[in-house]
């Protein structure tokens, strides 16, 4: 009789824990983590078909999207929002870099940080420069999509392992402050 409450009392255990963890990575799948880079393609998709309804005859990489024309707001809303993602990402990482345990690994991590933000607003001076002068071509917002992608990947990288190592209210107060 008791090995029989034994083994239900552990399966109960294991369907609580297996339950735990998939919560955690819903949990951290909905939260205001750096997501509208996901949306690129969606946005290219939408402009090559603006651009093939204008009969426009030029190779898509040196397209040039100019504030005069139709497709500039989708390009505008779009860096809008890549934008609102790096700012998001950049404080939760800022605040996991805040917490690290090791000296080492806080210089480390600023220093990963710092390039990643130097090559952000690099490539953001460029797109404004561009939008305003001769038009941004897809291969910019291409660069700005895949800097603001690798932040979100060490953003979530680093936030699972947190979780992962049992600091989920840790976790949940970065995610509350950003």
């Amino acid at each position: 009789m008791a090995s029989i409450s034994l083994a239900v009392l552990l399966a109960f255990s294991l369907l609580f824990l297996l339950r735990t963890q998939r919560g955690i990575k819903r949990r951290i799948a909905s939260q205001p983590v750096p997501r509208h880079y996901k949306s690129f393609t969606d946005v290219e998709r939408t402009l090559w078909e603006a651009v093939e309804q204008q009969n426009r005859s030029n190779v898509w990489e040196d397209v040039r999207f100019r504030r005069k024309e139709p497709e500039f707001q989708i390009v505008q809303d779009y860096l809008h929002r890549v934008h609102e993602d790096f700012r998001r990402g950049h404080r939760i990482y800022g605040q996991v870099i805040i917490h690290s345990p090791e000296l080492n690994i806080f210089a480390q991590l600023e220093w990963h940080r710092i390039k990643i933000e130097f090559a952000y607003y690099c490539w953001c001076a460029l797109a404004w420069l561009r939008l305003r002068t001769v038009g941004i071509s897809i291969h910019e917002l291409r660069q700005l999509t895949e800097i603001v992608a690798t932040l979100a990947f060490r953003v979530r990288s680093m936030l699972t392992t947190f979780e992962n190592s049992g600091n989920v209210e840790f976790v949940d107060s970065i995610l509350r402050q950003s």
